[in-house]
């Protein structure tokens, strides 16, 4: 039997979640509207460009880095590194029972 998705809980979580977001992602719009409006405008608009531009171009690197990886594929087998790094403390743990470890 196929369960209702609106009897679900899953879906209005992530509805409300999606929700959230879309609308912290317009304030943040409005607020960087408000931000180019305050630097091309006013007694001075290098002070504002200069004390939050750096934080712009902080923030675009790790954008560009995000997107680099997704890209590159780092995010289709996220538990892969886990496993790995299990196998590889088990092996390290033969070898010192062994005594050739150190």
């Amino acid at each position: 039997m196929k369960k209702n998705k609106l009897s679900d809980g899953r879906f209005v979580s992530v509805a409300i979640v999606a929700f959230s977001v879309g609308a912290a992602g317009l304030t943040f719009m409005f607020k960087l509207y408000e931000f180019v409006a305050a630097s091309t405008t006013g007694d001075v608009p290098g002070i504002v460009t200069a004390t939050v531009l750096p934080y712009f171009f902080i923030s675009a690197g790790f954008l560009l880095l995000a997107a680099w990886a997704w890209a590159c594929g780092h995010y289709k087998n996220i538990e892969a590194p886990k496993r790995d790094m299990l196998i590889q403390e088990e092996e390290w743990e033969r070898l010192e029972r062994q005594h050739k470890l150190f």
